[in-house]
């Protein structure tokens, strides 16, 4: 009896040992970065993850999570704090798995972060080559972000590699190539559907064919790919939906165009088993250079485009620009929503065109659009055509500059509000075509829009007119980073700001939250980042200060007490210039060369870039060259000498980029010349600003 005893006492331990271990192991996932379509579902109503780009499958960036909210927002506080190496600031979205995030960084660099600490656990290095093409050494300088699945982190790189490695020892698995290195990279972020990572890459205005490909996640082969504009003829057409996309590009050459890049805006629909996903379009400034000249829809350029996530069939596609107004397509969010009664499946999307578009979801139908401000090129679209009813040329209009770009937005459910980060521009400052073209009165709003009113129930106005993504909270919050450096929450329903803290660096990213140990956080990068940064004023983007802040990345929580590391900020002197005399011919050739060389995508106008001679990932002003540079400008303009750096050698460069330019010595003169006379302009400029403050002393 004794010995019965013990065995069934034993039995009994033994049976309550297994079920704490299966009890524990359910609560626990069996690896880091366990992600699966099973546990996006699970995990969209409880918020305590942020497990895919947009936090779910329909790209909301919107959180359930409300232990923070509007009636206690102004009690957060630092939780800790990570600084990221390098010079170029960070715009990727984090991806936040059972306590690790996951993060990239410029040169496609992936961070794994414990989230509860900011504590480094891992930091992945791709080694991306900057020396195979320039729009690859372009691409290189910002990523967008990771996509992880089961157990595995996944990157593009600025060198068209989609790499895949271990959530738990950064070590790679496998890799793919994407696109053509000798001819562009990536930018975007990585996206799965059904098992799939889907990628595109960068390039529409240099004569790239844009594509959409989709790579089996556990060996990186090549599934399907859609390719978004038609290649040359004479080697056929892919699909029956490229041969009748061809009908609508006229032109001799027309094809070596390319264009309709998937750079960034791709969404898995899973109620459709849709991938819906934008395209740039195919810009006429390679034309230009090459001396092709083209007209028509260039379909499917500028387009929103659905096809099956298990093939890449086509089903259908809606053009978002029209010829002679340009169009680039951004985040693109699903949502069911009620329209004149009935409900809807739709995906909402706000382009560069400064529209907002609902679309049926299934058919690509057009149920409404409406500018979010007034636009420049059209006034309304046409319910019955779908087309949009233009503004004409003799009224100012034809043309469009940016309404929202690439940082995403965010719809809540509880509000019913899609919070639009975009650009603005005063009434009373010139002509809208001015104003676009240079810079001066745009200022950023934070739209809170009503996609079934077609209003805006509030806005607020931001100093400057580029700013960070979106993210809205079941705690009636919007939180969103700005260019001066300010990191705010408002109230989601009237737009109060909550809570704000000065970081003193411009913030590009997106923020994200999640719940570790029953706490909510509230993460954001900050750092001068995208690539607008090398080819955009930097007074659209950025302060002289936020410009210069540190990189980081933050976590907030309520009543953190960690005691904010307040950067302290210089402004570098510009150095003096070496003398020159030369004519103003020879420095109007320059300028114009300047231009033509492409020189300006990445080393900014000169009358407002980067404002220091930065390298370290970045790419240098060049007022402030220092002395060495200017002596050696033969070896590096045009032999070369800093082509590993993702600088060419202009007397022979990179000939996807540059089919038919080579620099002559008296080329590389004139630009020299343009290039001191800025620097100098900005010395003097400094100089009388400084003798100004202390003549008021």
């Amino acid at each position: 009896m004794k010995t019965r005893r013990i065995l069934g006492l034993t039995v009994v331990i033994v049976a309550i040992g297994v079920a704490i271990a299966l009890h524990s192991s359910a609560d626990s996932t069996a690896k880091p970065g366990d992600v699966n379509e099973a546990r996006i579902m699970s995990d969209a109503a409880t918020g305590n993850n942020w497990l895919v780009n947009g936090r779910t499958n329909d790209s909301k960036h919107f959180s359930p999570l409300k232990q923070i909210n509007d009636q206690n927002a102004g009690n957060l506080g630092l939780a800790w704090y990570l600084d990221y190496d390098g010079a170029m600031g960070i715009v990727s979205e984090p991806i936040v798995v059972d306590g690790v995030i996951y993060v990239s960084a410029p040169l496609s660099k992936i961070y794994a972060v414990e989230a509860s600490t900011g504590k480094l656990l891992w930091k992945y290095d791709p080694q991306i080559r900057l020396d195979q093409a320039l729009n690859g050494s372009y691409s290189a300088r910002t990523n967008g972000g990771v996509a992880v699945w089961n157990g595995r982190v996944y990157v593009g790189t600025g060198d068209c590699r989609l790499i895949a490695i271990d959530a738990a020892t950064a070590k790679k698995i496998w890799e793919a190539t994407v696109c053509e290195p000798l001819q562009t990279g990536i930018t975007g972020a990585p996206r799965v559907a059904k098992g799939k990572i889907l990628m595109g890459y960068n390039g529409s205005d240099d004569g790239v064919r844009g594509a959409l490909a989709a790579y089996d996640s556990e060996t990186g082969k090549e599934v399907w790919r859609f390719w978004t504009v038609p290649g040359d003829p004479s080697k056929g057409f892919e699909t029956k939906e490229l041969e009748m996309a061809s009908k609508t590009w006229f032109g001799e050459g027309s094809w070596k165009i390319g264009g309709g890049d998937v750079w960034h805006a791709i969404t898995y629909d899973d109620a459709t088993g849709l991938v819906i996903f934008g395209t740039a379009g195919a810009d006429v400034g390679y034309g230009e250079m090459t001396g092709v000249k083209i007209t028509g829809e260039k379909l499917f350029s500028q387009c929103i485009i659905a096809v099956k996530a298990d093939t890449g069939e086509y089903v259908w596609h809606f053009q978002t620009g029209t010829e002679g107004v340009h169009s680039e397509n951004n985040q693109i969010m699903m949502a069911d929503v009620t329209i004149n009664g009935e409900k809807r499946h739709v995906a909402m999307t706000a382009p560069k065109n400064g529209f907002f578009y609902i679309l049926d979801a299934k058919t690509g139908s057009l149920l409404s659009a409406k500018p979010l401000v007034k636009t420049t090129w059209a006034t309304s679209y046409d319910p019955q055509t779908g087309r949009p009813v233009l503004i004409p040329a003799s009224q100012g209009g034809g043309r469009q500059w940016t309404v929202h770009n690439w940082w995403p937005m965010s719809y809540s459910s509880l509000t019913g509000l899609v919070y639009i980060p975009s650009t603005d521009r005063r009434s009373d400052t010139k002509t809208a075509v001015e104003a676009g073209e240079a810079g001066e009165g745009l200022f950023g709003r934070l739209i809170a829009w009503d996609p079934i009113a077609e209003t805006a129930r509030w806005s607020v106005e931001e100093q400057i007119s580029v700013n960070g993504g979106v993210l809205s909270t079941a705690g009636n919050l919007v939180f969103q980073g700005q260019g001066t450096g300010e990191f705010a929450a408002y109230a989601a329903d009237t737009g109060k700001k909550l809570w704000s803290i000065q970081t003193k660096s411009a913030i590009d990213s997106t923020p994200v939250t999640f719940s570790v140990n029953s706490e909510q956080y509230v993460i954001t990068s900050v750092g001068w980042g995208s690539g607008s940064r090398l080819f955009a004023p930097a007074r659209t983007m950025a302060t002289p200060e936020s410009k210069r802040g540190p990189n980081r990345l933050y976590a907030f929580k309520l009543d953190g007490k960690v005691p904010f590391p307040a950067p302290h900020i210089e402004v570098p002197p510009v150095p003096k210039p070496p003398e020159q005399k030369v004519s103003e011919e020879i420095i109007g050739k320059g300028e114009k060369l300047y231009v033509s060389f492409y020189c300006e995508g990445c080393h900014s106008p000169f009358i407002d870039g980067s404002g220091a001679w930065v390298e370290d990932g970045a790419i240098p002003d060049l007022r402030y060259a220092p002395p060495e540079v200017h002596k050696d400008w033969y070896g590096i303009v045009l032999g070369g000498s800093h082509w590993s750096k993702g600088m060419p050698g202009l007397a022979d460069p990179p000939k996807f980029a540059f089919p038919k330019a080579h620099m002559t010595v008296a080329e590389a003169d004139a630009v020299h010349a343009y290039v001191i006379d800025q620097a100098w302009k900005a010395y003097k400029n400094e100089q009388e600003a400084a003798y100004s403050r202390h003549e008021k002393k």
